[in-house]
């Protein structure tokens, strides 16, 4: 498609070839995708295009909207480039998670929530330890200044007894 001259004012490859570009969905989707799908259906497209691989490049602003004749769309795959063929047997339609997939990454999921938790734990545990460690060391220190001024009023008082 991208190199159909005919198709040239519809769909293209950007200025660099790493990325092709859509002008105009609706006749694209119109006198383009029939020919070589089963349907002319724009969103069927990029969804068939995200299954392999394939990204829209975002050129509008979030949020805007315009008619869909005037819709540019433009879509990039590191391994679909212009002048590049030998690359295209390298994109691969995405497998489907399995079921046993599926349930190993909810047990990985599940393992990795629980270890979280136990962190969260260890980290409340660190923090009494730590704190308790202070608390230790301010008596500590308080215990040591009264023994100091009990052995300074012991030496006062022998002096005086002297």
């Amino acid at each position: 498609m991208v190199v159909d001259s005919s198709y040239q004012h519809l769909i293209s490859w950007n200025y660099s070839g790493t990325s092709f570009i859509v002008c105009n969905v609706l006749e694209f989707s119109r006198d383009v995708l029939p020919k070589h799908f089963k349907h002319n259906n724009f969103s069927s497209f990029v969804r068939q295009l995200n299954m392999y691989g394939f990204h829209k490049v975002n050129k509008s602003p979030r949020g805007s909207r315009t008619l869909a004749e005037n819709q540019v769309w433009e879509f990039s795959h590191p391994k679909f480039l212009r002048d590049s063929p030998d690359l295209l047997e390298d994109i691969k339609r995405r497998t489907v998670e399995t079921e046993a997939q599926r349930r190993e990454n909810s047990d990985l999921y599940a393992q990795m929530q629980l270890m979280q938790m136990q962190q969260a734990d260890l980290l409340r545990q660190i923090t009494s330890v730590h704190d308790g460690m202070r608390e230790l060391a301010r008596k500590q220190a308080i215990q040591q200044q009264m023994m100091k001024n009990v052995l300074e009023f012991m030496k006062q008082n022998q002096q005086q007894m002297s």
